[in-house]
């Protein structure tokens, strides 16, 4: 599994994960409890693991921070579909804690950001 911290200029963190397996499982519960995760969410996410091309986020804006699971996929176009995916509800949730408009050049902002921060911990999983 590959963890990774994003930054969004100290305004909102997220703890990424990538190729994350089953038996990381033991790592990743814990962490979406310390964030007030409901347990009927984190059984959803003990199920996204433990199968192929799935992904998750858990927002917890309460402490500005989001924890993004991307589990083992097929190909690395489908490792950039989940992550584009899961982005996008990042971005939902870091835009509605703001007041942001969806739509505007701050929102296009923001998702390209994401994007260009995660890329080197990304870049093993789209060029394998």
């Amino acid at each position: 599994m590959i963890r990774d911290y994003l930054d969004i200029d100290h305004h909102w963190g997220i703890l990424a994960y990538y190729d994350a397996l089953p038996a990381d499982f033991a790592q990743l519960g814990p962490i979406l409890r310390e964030f007030g995760c409901p347990e009927d969410e984190i059984e959803r996410a003990y199920h996204t693991v433990h199968a192929m091309n799935k992904a998750f986020v858990f927002n917890a804006p309460w402490f500005r921070m989001s924890v993004m699971v991307v589990g083992r996929v097929t190909h690395p176009a489908q490792f950039l579909n989940s992550f584009m995916h899961e982005t996008d509800h990042l971005q939902d949730a870091i835009l509605s804690y703001y007041a942001v408009p969806q739509g505007t050049e701050d929102a296009a902002y923001l998702q390209g950001f994401i994007g260009e921060i995660a890329y080197e911990a990304i870049l093993p999983l789209l060029c394998p």
